[in-house]
């Protein structure tokens, strides 16, 4: 018995002398809703070509279009042919590469090689990792190069087989996949276990392997570290914006049900729209109660009740804590929080500190809509309940109960008929997924309710609640439309078209909290408005420069980035861009660049960072780590915010990079298409600059638009950014849509199941 870890996971492989373990990684987006990608060969590994006995691939919303196997112990130095294939989750229906002959791989000894190829392509792309033992032995580092302005790493002892030879890539896709239902901590590779793993993937840089800032221990993004403005602060700042909609049902109390609810608990951004939610809708003048687990005692609370609810086959105990803001104007939201044995850990609120997510969230979750459900009829807050005529609105998968429970469990027995659900989707990606589960029992409900949370062998919580609720919104106008096509849809594209199709689907940009202002931000150099931005920006530019040690030159332009170091936002392609933009050729644009790179996450994103600051000493900071104060200095100081994100369904530093002056490069895609007025609108409207699609030259394309704009045509970059100045993104316009979403709600008929 051997035991290696590969990637920070131990494996016990099980095998004879002289095999080693192969990942396989395949580009595939030709799959349909209840099919998953496979790989078969010639090897009783990989099935022996039978279909009964491929092994799956799997993806998630960080990796797809990319699948991943598990390591698979083949024979060193035996050419090992194989293919991929489209099985439904019965097996039953068989869909083979389309090309002639087979791919090959060759497995080597003491290594783990990670083969990648495209769907219906023969070519393939192979590197290799030595292993590192169970006593934590060192495997020789490959070393980090730069060839030709691309990143990458050099490595032997992998054979590469087929009709073309592949470039040998520089990534180890053989991570452990991210968990389904959610994203990881931004620290999941500092965490112990995960060391090793990371010393074997990446050569040792001049830098040291530091973290800058604050703590990012699960942190699953960096808006849940943005800290919102007081009232008293919003009350001053908003007396110059005025709601533009009247809404016709402020009677109607509004339920909001979330997993994170800000500052309470967050580890990415749903918890800053559930607050900011919680805000909105009181000062709107709804009465309002925002439900959200209790995942530790929080101080101020109070004990207000308890119930029984039944879920996973048993009455469960839930008990109710309450504190209640006051808002002014005899405003404020009610905050309840759910309390179970099951709720509280010690960790973060969905993994462990060893990224696992919790083997119980399934029943943790359904406890919170169970329990969320009974809130409003049993808890006499200030003397009497909210009642039935209630309008729900439920976030991400997490509270996906909520609309089912009130069709089939209330709706059904007369109750809440005239109450509404808003299923809001913050990220279509994660859609509590869970494989095992007897749903009737479990979730107390009938076969025809369990009809509509199943899809395939699993149940699936997003899926029920875009079926059961009365309406959906999603975070961004444009990813209401990319969630019902087959690559943005997670494979439930034809679901939301359906709710599309019945006119019960919407899109509505985040709102920018309100600290995001430079006529009022503390954290930056020195405040301006509109009236004093190009002073005000010089002064900030300077200052940015002299904090990040770059050379202090106000003619430079410099381009900001900040955000997860990962596939999805692009980071790859951007880190490809870096030598073009410090190379100097005589063309009056390249190389009178600085560049501002923050950010956390992959381990071989943040080396070539710290490569790149070590290569450009003056003119790029790499920043690995996170400090909340700088994102608002970048924000003042930058001339130019990227952001590459391959997909993005809202995005806020694009938002907030406009309302500070600094341009935005964007790939136009979800929030970040609908909140960027590209520059071909023309230069009276422009607010930035689209990205087509994400490819090198693309990237490229729009960042040299932008930068010869800035060098060429300064008067046409400076109308460019009062027009940004000028764009409202705040939540006042953004509650507007809200109203309006509640008033056609509650004039439509509830969805009867």
């Amino acid at each position: 018995r051997k035991h290696f870890k590969v990637s920070g996971r131990q494996f016990d492989l099980r095998m004879v002398q002289g095999h080693a373990p192969v990942v396989f990684l395949l580009e595939c987006q030709e799959t349909k809703p209840g099919e998953s990608v496979y790989v078969v060969g010639a090897h009783e590994a990989l099935g022996q070509w039978s279909p009964s006995g491929a092994v799956v691939m799997t993806t998630n919303a960080a990796t797809f279009p990319l699948w991943t196997s598990s390591p698979l112990p083949l024979p060193a130095g035996e050419a090992i042919e194989f293919k991929c294939v489209i099985l439904r989750d019965n097996r039953s229906v068989v869909k083979w590469e389309a090309f002639s002959g087979n791919r090959m791989v060759e497995a080597v000894d003491g290594s783990t090689v990670s083969v990648r190829s495209t769907w219906d392509s023969i070519s393939s792309m192979a590197s290799s990792a030595q292993l590192v033992s169970e006593h934590g032995q060192p495997a020789e580092c490959m070393g980090l190069v730069k060839e030709g302005g691309t990143l990458n790493r050099t490595m032997s002892g992998a054979r590469i087989f087929g009709d073309q030879m592949g470039q040998l890539t520089v990534e180890m896709e053989a991570k452990e996949p991210m968990k389904r239902n959610f994203s990881q901590s931004l620290l999941a590779l500092d965490e112990p276990g995960d060391i090793e793993a990371a010393a074997a993937e990446v050569a040792p840089m001049p830098s040291p392997r530091e973290h800058r800032g604050v703590s990012l221990q699960h942190i699953a993004s960096f808006s849940a570290l943005t800290e919102m403005a007081d009232v008293a602060t919003k009350d001053e700042v908003r007396q110059r914006r005025k709601a533009e909609y009247a809404p016709f049902n402020l009677d109607v109390p509004i339920v909001i049900v979330s997993s994170e609810m800000a500052p309470y608990s967050k580890s990415g951004g749903l918890g800053l729209v559930a607050a900011s939610y919680s805000y909105e809708f009181a000062r709107n003048g709804h009465r309002t109660m925002a439900v959200s687990p209790k995942y530790q005692h929080y101080e101020g609370l109070t004990y207000i009740g308890e119930t029984m609810v039944r879920v996973a086959g048993q009455d469960q105990l839930v008990k109710y804590w309450h504190i209640y803001k006051d808002l002014g104007d005899g405003k404020g939201c009610d905050y309840v929080f759910v309390d179970h044995p099951c709720i509280q850990r010690g960790a973060g609120l969905y993994n462990a500190d060893d990224g696992r997510e919790y083997h119980d969230n399934l029943l943790r979750f359904s406890l919170l809509s169970a329990a969320a459900m009974e809130a409003p009829l049993v808890l006499h807050i200030g003397g009497y309940p909210y009642g039935e005529k209630v309008v729900f609105i439920a976030n991400d998968w997490q509270a996906g109960l909520v609309p089912v429970y009130l069709c089939y469990k209330y709706r059904q027995h007369n109750r809440y008929r005239e109450a509404r659900c808003m299923y809001v989707i913050h990220n279509l990606g994660y859609q509590g997924q869970y494989y095992g589960v007897n749903a009737c029992d479990f979730f107390s409900i009938d076969h025809k309710a369990m009809g509509d949370i199943l899809l395939g062998n699993s149940i699936n919580l997003t899926k029920g609640a875009i079926i059961c609720s009365d309406r959906v919104l999603t975070v961004s106008p444009n990813y209401a439309w990319e969630i019902q096509t087959r690559e943005g849809g997670f494979g439930l594209d034809d679901i939301v078209k359906g709710k599309a199709n019945g006119l019960r689907l919407a899109g509505i940009l985040n709102g920018v909290d309100d600290c995001w202002n430079p006529a009022i931000d503390t954290k930056i150099a020195r405040t301006f408005s509109l009236a004093d931005f190009e002073e005000g920006k010089r002064f900030n530019k300077a200052e940015l420069q002299k904090r990040l040690g770059l050379r202090q030159d106000p003619d430079v332009l410099v381009v900001g980035f900040c955000g997860r170091l990962t596939w999805q936002k692009g980071v790859d392609v951007l880190a490809d861009c870096i030598g073009w933009l410090m190379d100097d050729t005589g063309n009056g644009v390249t190389g009178r660049v600085q560049l501002i790179m923050m950010g956390n996450g992959e381990e071989k994103y943040a080396n070539a960072l710290r490569w790149a600051e070590g290569q450009y000493g003056g003119r790029v900071c790499g920043f690995v780590g996170f400090d909340p104060k700088v994102e608002h200095q970048m924000m003042a100081g930058c001339d130019l915010f990227i952001m590459p994100s391959r997909y993005e369904p809202c995005g806020l530093p694009q938002m907030y990079a406009q309302v500070y002056g600094t341009l935005p490069v964007v790939h136009a895609t979800g929030g970040l298409k609908d909140s960027v007025r590209d520059i071909s609108e023309g230069l009276e409207v422009a607010t930035g600059f689209h990205i087509p699609y994400i490819a090198e030259d693309k990237v490229k394309g729009a960042l040299w638009t932008a930068m010869e704009l800035f060098f060429k045509h300064p008067g046409e970059f400076k109308q460019m950014q009062r027009n940004a100045m000028n764009s409202d993104y705040y939540w006042p316009q953004a509650m507007d849509q809200y109203e309006q979403n509640i008033d056609y709600m509650l004039y439509d008929p509830a969805n009867q199941r």
